[in-house]
């Protein structure tokens, strides 16, 4: 079984409201050699940015995403794919009320278990004041909405470099609770996004992976083999070759 994970595509209610960063076209062939070539794809989370809603709440966010989703229909037919599995993220948390989406996924293949969660409720800030995490996220994308994008992005660059320095590395809190995942859930490794920073972290007891982002035209993701147990991440030009193989 030949699975591909990406994450992070930040698509919003519009071209200036969301991160995304793609040509709709290009990226729905992109998607669509990924199922040609994959048996199964796994979107991880903050696929879209249900929570950028003009009024704060979940029922706002379910209402904005309905109306995100009309906006893309290349997207909401591969979401119809039963190829296609979604997990949610901390951006479109309502998908699991609105497309069903999973909290957390696991494949296999024979012994090798995999298993698939967006991350961010392993993220330290989060944990410690959600409501201000909140907060932050849904301001940034009012900026978007009011015309300033360059501002918000500046912001949530900011924000990723500052986590990514203080929370990456295999004795972070991602690689610990990857760690536990791999222990408890007796899997080989656990594929995240969230931090939009493409990684492969070495646990003890397996392997933590991140898939980076798909959000400001970038196209980075994760390929696995699960039968061969052998696989790729690919960040940018890079490419790291990644075994499940002890």
């Amino acid at each position: 079984m030949r699975v591909a994970a990406l994450s992070d595509l930040h698509i919003g209610l519009d071209g200036r409201t969301d991160a995304f960063g793609h040509e709709a076209t290009a990226f729905a062939a992109f998607l669509d050699q990924l199922l040609a070539t994959h048996d199964r794809l796994v979107l991880l989370g903050d696929v879209f940015t249900a929570d950028h809603a003009a009024v704060w709440g979940p029922s706002h966010a379910r209402a904005h995403l309905r109306r995100i989703l009309t906006r893309v229909p290349w997207l909401a037919d591969r979401l119809a794919d039963p190829r296609v599995h979604y997990v949610y993220g901390n951006h479109d948390l309502v998908a699991g009320d609105v497309l069903g989406a999973a909290e957390r996924l696991v494949l296999a293949h024979g012994a090798i278990r995999v298993l698939f969660v967006h991350g961010h409720q392993f993220d330290p800030v989060a944990r410690r004041a959600l409501r201000l995490a909140q907060a932050g996220t849904w301001a940034t994308g009012r900026m978007r909405a009011a015309g300033a994008p360059r501002v918000a992005q500046w912001f949530e660059d900011r924000d990723v470099a500052i986590k990514d320095a203080r929370f990456r590395g295999s004795e972070g809190p991602y690689a610990r609770a990857a760690d536990a995942l791999c222990r408890d859930a007796c899997v080989a490794a656990v594929v995240m996004g969230h931090t939009h920073g493409a990684r492969v972290d070495a646990i003890p007891h397996g392997l933590s992976f991140n898939t980076g982002t798909c959000s400001s035209g970038r196209r980075e993701l994760i390929s696995l083999d699960l039968e061969t147990g052998r696989g790729t991440l690919t960040r940018g030009f890079e490419r790291v070759p990644i075994s499940l193989l002890k």
